[in-house]
């Protein structure tokens, strides 16, 4: 039987071999906003997502990784988002908002009751986030946009699929701009809850072509 002194210096040896090979990173999302080529498209997904709480206006949320809207008309519960989608090129027209799902056995989407949600551009967006937050209040000076101006977007029965898939609307309802901010509501009518996890193929995306 090899002896105490041997054995520790066996697993030295070992511990130093091991921290000698290089650990492999997370890939990270390549986000960098590009022209594609002629008569292709190309994503952009939100840089920043906000949870707005209409019933506390003043309240300041701070960013957030995943895309969550809802509204029970029980409770009067409402949850906004405000997405900013930063870096778009010059060139970029015919912006369209869109959502991509990753199949159920790697990614999380979640629909409780009615997944029609509602959204507008906003005509710009607080430029100080207070304590690294954003409030309801802040954002609404800059809710302008008239109701023809409105898009829908219905994750209804969406969270059933197996594989992944990509759904998109808007077209004509949104105007490219180097930096775009949106606001997605579920319309206060019936209750509904939508959850979509972030991920390397998954969440909110505007889509555009130069």
């Amino acid at each position: 039987m090899p002896s105490f002194t041997k054995s520790l210096a066996l697993f030295s040896c070992l511990t130093a071999t091991a921290k000698a090979f290089p650990t492999s990173a997370a890939a990270e999302i390549d986000d960098t906003p590009a022209c594609p080529e002629p008569n292709k498209t190309a994503r952009v997904y939100a840089s920043e997502l906000y949870n707005l709480f209409p019933g506390q206006p003043d309240f300041a949320s701070p960013p957030v990784s995943d895309f969550h809207v809802q509204y029970n008309n029980q409770t009067g519960l409402a949850i906004q988002q405000a997405a900013v989608f930063s870096g778009l090129p010059q060139q970029a027209t015919g912006c369209y908002f869109g959502w991509a799902q990753d199949d159920a056995y790697t990614g999380v989407l979640v629909v409780g009751g009615n997944g029609l949600l509602t959204g507008r551009q906003l005509a710009g967006f607080p430029s100080a986030a207070t304590g690294g937050g954003v409030s309801a209040a802040a954002v609404k000076p800059f809710d302008t946009a008239s109701p023809d101006r409105a898009f829908e977007a219905d994750f209804t029965s969406w969270d059933r699929e197996i594989k992944g898939t990509y759904h998109i609307s808007g077209p004509g309802k949104i105007s490219c701009a180097e930096n775009v901010y949106l606001l997605l509501e579920k319309p206060q009518t019936t209750s509904g809850n939508v959850f979509l996890k972030r991920s390397q193929n998954a969440g909110i995306f505007l889509e555009y072509r130069c």
